[in-house]
């Protein structure tokens, strides 16, 4: 009976999953992309609008709650997806811009995350998985089931001005099953409390700046709704608030490293001005010592001289 129910719950995550890319969106997978190193160091944040001068930046951002079954176990996850496109025809990517994005964006690591990016000559994909509690950074959940979720809007619109000429043009958020669901934002389209198989139920919105829409750019809640049996059971919801995000590094909130003074340049100049007090002391006592030297020769004279008068 367990594995039925386990075999159950991973045949209507999918159908989840499959509803979310037909009702919210999905970014397709092309084979053609090639993978982009993914860095742990900690990365420098950019002046805004100094990245990729002169060229027009699109970013359309997907967020959706699925599985992951690339290891031994499978895991429920929060993945977050970034499509960064050439806003002008015949423009086109180099594999050292996207590496560029990714090391200044997608650095980090956690034991609760895995990242991926990959370019083509038209897009740069950042990909983040949060596995576990990490999870938390997206949604709450109180005693009662109430759920809110979120988004690190904040940073994404801090990435996107980080170009010249960088605009987030869509977001969609797939939320995980609830019901009594609704968005906190004006939206291009939704889907809201949609039942499927298993007494779960289908949410998602949508913002399309292109359809009128205003991209929401706060960690505000973008939804609400109430946990079902499907999200504490099969995706393994458990109560909490919100966290901080794991990773990536956030290199706009990393603080500016104060300047330092060279031990051994200060130590040298703490030298030279003790040399060159010394100098001129020595110098004084020297001029000082000839002075006297002279009134006393100028002196002995004069009484030679005064005797002589007498």
């Amino acid at each position: 009976m367990a594995v039925v129910t386990r075999r159950l719950g991973a045949w209507v995550a999918c159908a989840l999953v499959a509803v979310a890319c037909l009702c919210v969106g999905s970014v397709p997978a092309r084979a053609d992309d090639t993978p982009v190193r993914i860095a742990s160091a900690t990365p420098t944040a950019p002046e805004p609008g100094t990245l990729m001068p002169g060229v027009e930046i699109t970013m359309d951002i997907r967020i959706w709650y699925g599985l992951d079954g690339s290891d031994t176990d499978t895991l429920n996850t929060v993945e977050v997806t970034i499509m960064l496109s050439l806003g002008e025809l015949g423009q086109h990517f180099q594999v050292e811009d996207c590496q560029a994005i990714a090391d200044t964006f997608w650095s980090g690591s956690h034991p609760d995350f895995k990242a991926t990016a990959s370019f083509s000559p038209i897009s740069c994909i950042l990909k983040a998985t949060y596995y576990r509690e990490a999870r938390h950074a997206f949604y709450s959940m109180d005693e009662s089931g109430h759920l809110q979720l979120r988004a690190p809007m904040e940073y994404f619109q801090q990435m996107a001005d980080s170009f010249e000429k960088g605009t987030i043009t869509e977001l969609s958020y797939y939320a995980p099953s609830m019901v009594n669901g609704h968005c906190n934002f004006e939206t291009s389209y939704s889907v809201i409390d949609e039942p499927l198989v298993a007494n779960a139920h289908s949410n998602g919105c949508v913002w399309q700046s292109d359809q009128g829409a205003v991209i929401p750019i706060t960690d505000e809640p973008l939804l609400e709704g109430d946990a079902d049996e499907f999200f504490t059971t099969y995706k393994e919801g458990t109560v909490g608030a919100f966290t901080d995000l794991v990773a990536p590094v956030n290199p706009f909130t990393l603080p500016t490293p104060e300047p330092t003074t060279d031990p051994s340049t200060g130590a040298s100049a703490a030298g030279d001005s003790a040399g060159g007090q010394s100098d001129s002391t020595g110098l004084l006592i020297g001029i000082g010592a000839a002075i006297a030297a002279l009134l006393l020769v100028g002196g002995g004279a004069l009484v030679v001289a005064l005797r002589r008068r007498h």
